[in-house]
């Protein structure tokens, strides 16, 4: 993603409108592609010298350059989500089950425009040669940090889920070193505990990886690496973690492969110490 990469590389000097202006984009890409400045405003809450002061600093001479260069990124590949979005629009007494499943589809879709099995490889690789891995979610990513901690000790590795308030938090994160990993994952605004923590990583020389929804592009700090995708449904209302999850899972599935003979042994031998202690 040429736009993305591009915010992530200027996310610091980023102002707050424009920050809203850019998760606006990345949320519904194609709806902005062929929105005027008014509408592109109007749709993220911004003045409309907001949209050209970040088509500016991103190195466009205007508006216009800044529209068709969104034009010939995103609307050849979004045309199956309109089709979706059309669906959805004409199927409103399906209920909530049928809507949420078409937003969920429409999410996993587009997936593969985000992330890519290189990115996942990479992952799972830096996690599974870690000498520790430090795992943060906070609220809704609780769940997705519990899971990753658990798969990746089912490995043999040695993981450590940061939870709890600021002193705890701190204790936890003390051991963090150059040749451990710090997984988090930040959706719509971070936790203030992001930042603190990122910046921990970065003075101990540990590796980030950040996983989150479209506004990961302009996380600060940012992390080593990201893997971001928009999630299904509605980026104003309730948005599950159908998407982070099938990324998680996939960055799972990839390390268990990495070394598959090891990963087999490492499992069979939990199965044998479960059978012990029960």
């Amino acid at each position: 993603m040429a736009f993305a990469q591009q915010i992530q590389q200027r996310a610091e000097s980023l102002t707050p409108s424009e920050r809203r202006l850019v998760s606006s984009v990345l949320d519904q890409p194609r709806t902005a592609a062929l929105s005027t400045v008014t509408e592109l405003a109007k749709g993220a809450g911004v003045h409309e010298a907001t949209v050209s002061r970040l088509a500016r600093k991103l190195g466009y001479s205007g508006f216009a350059a800044f529209r068709q260069a969104l034009q010939e990124e995103f609307i050849p590949s979004q045309e199956t989500a309109t089709r979706l979005k059309k669906t959805i629009d004409t199927a409103g007494e399906e209920g909530v089950l049928g809507t949420l499943v078409a937003h969920e589809v429409e999410g996993l879709s587009k997936l593969g425009q985000h992330v890519d099995d290189d990115a996942v490889t990479a992952v799972a690789r830096a996690l599974m040669s870690a000498r520790k891995i430090f795992i943060f979610g906070h609220g809704n990513a609780e769940i997705l940090a519990l899971m990753m901690a658990k798969r990746f000790r089912r490995f043999g590795r040695d993981v450590h889920l940061l939870a709890g308030d600021a002193r705890e938090l701190a204790e936890q994160a003390l051991g963090m070193g150059a040749q451990d990993v710090l997984l988090a994952y930040a959706f719509r605004r971070p936790h203030r505990q992001y930042a603190p923590l990122m910046g921990l990583a970065a003075e101990a020389g540990t590796r980030t990886i950040v996983i989150s929804g479209s506004s990961g592009h302009v996380l600060v700090p940012a992390p080593d690496q990201l893997l971001s995708a928009p999630r299904g449904g509605d980026a104003q209302g309730f948005q599950t973690l159908t998407v982070p999850m099938a990324i998680s899972n996939a960055i799972v599935i990839a390390a268990g492969a990495l070394d598959e003979k090891a990963s087999l042994k490492t499992l069979d031998r939990l199965g044998s110490l479960i059978e012990r202690f029960d």
